[in-house]
């Protein structure tokens, strides 16, 4: 009970960017920062990718002790070329202001996606079947979140939980999740999914991961074997797997974006 109001400090761990961190990724990466705003303050996402005429968009989050900009080199070495990359921040993380929590995170992906198409020059809503999501441990999390609000049927997740209210009993050892206001729901996430019609998710994660146990990742496959595709790493870690499995996250990610 003690711990219940420190939590969000034992689930999220902000990282701000130096001061020339985003002009070091422009000049790489010939991406554009998308500002926009929500009740937490002034947000800060980058895109980059093909911005001239891409095939798909992905809304991209990173882990808890992680920023957006840990992926770019990954996605620029590794993502399907044709494709534009949205990568999203949590409020407090990078440049963005505020508190992060679920309710802020779905707000800010609420209004990223129109900063983010004005930036390209597409309509505004857009198909959602053009729309893909990519995730890493509680950024797995975020981005469920950005599927529910933005409607995206397809996309790949790394090392995800199936609720924060699992993790406090795995690490407790209690049933204590009742206690837990950051309640991010892998699970009901995944089963709004399967209702709103046709999906495909791919799942990795390490047989050996130290964070995240592999047994949530065969129970959210298991719930929607027709939606869910799990690939285990047998050694893989917590943060290796995009590392050393590199070439097979890839293929993953031209089969989801090959769909439609």
């Amino acid at each position: 009970m003690l711990l219940a109001p420190c939590q969000s400090g034992l689930i999220y761990f902000p990282r701000p960017y130096r001061a020339d961190t985003t002009e070091l990724w422009r000049q790489k990466t010939a991406g554009k920062p998308v500002h926009f705003q929500t009740a937490q303050g002034r947000q800060c996402a980058f895109l980059q990718g093909n911005l001239k005429s891409p095939r798909n968009l992905w809304i991209v989050s990173a882990g808890n002790g992680s920023v957006a900009l840990d992926w770019s080199d990954w996605l620029a070495q590794n993502g399907p070329k044709q494709d534009a990359y949205l990568l999203v921040d949590f409020p407090g993380y990078g440049n963005c202001e505020g508190t992060p929590s679920p309710g802020a995170i779905r707000e800010s992906f609420r209004a990223a996606l129109p900063a983010t198409l004005r930036e390209l020059g597409s309509p505004v809503p857009l198909d959602s079947r053009r729309l893909r999501f990519f995730g890493h441990s509680l950024g797995a999390g975020a981005s469920l979140i950005a599927a529910s609000e933005c409607h995206i049927q397809r996309g790949v997740l790394i090392a995800p939980f199936t609720s924060t209210m699992d993790m406090c009993r795995k690490i407790t050892g209690l049933p204590l999740g009742f206690l837990i206001w950051h309640r991010f729901d892998n699970a009901a996430r995944l089963a709004e999914l399967a209702a709103r019609g046709p999906g495909k998710v791919l799942i990795f994660h390490g047989g050996q991961d130290e964070v995240i146990p592999v047994s949530m990742s065969r129970q959210l496959a298991a719930q929607h074997p027709q939606l869910v595709t799990l690939k285990e790493i047998p050694n893989g870690l917590h943060n290796t797997i995009q590392e050393s499995h590199a070439a097979e996250l890839s293929a993953a990610m031209n089969l989801c974006a090959g769909d439609r």
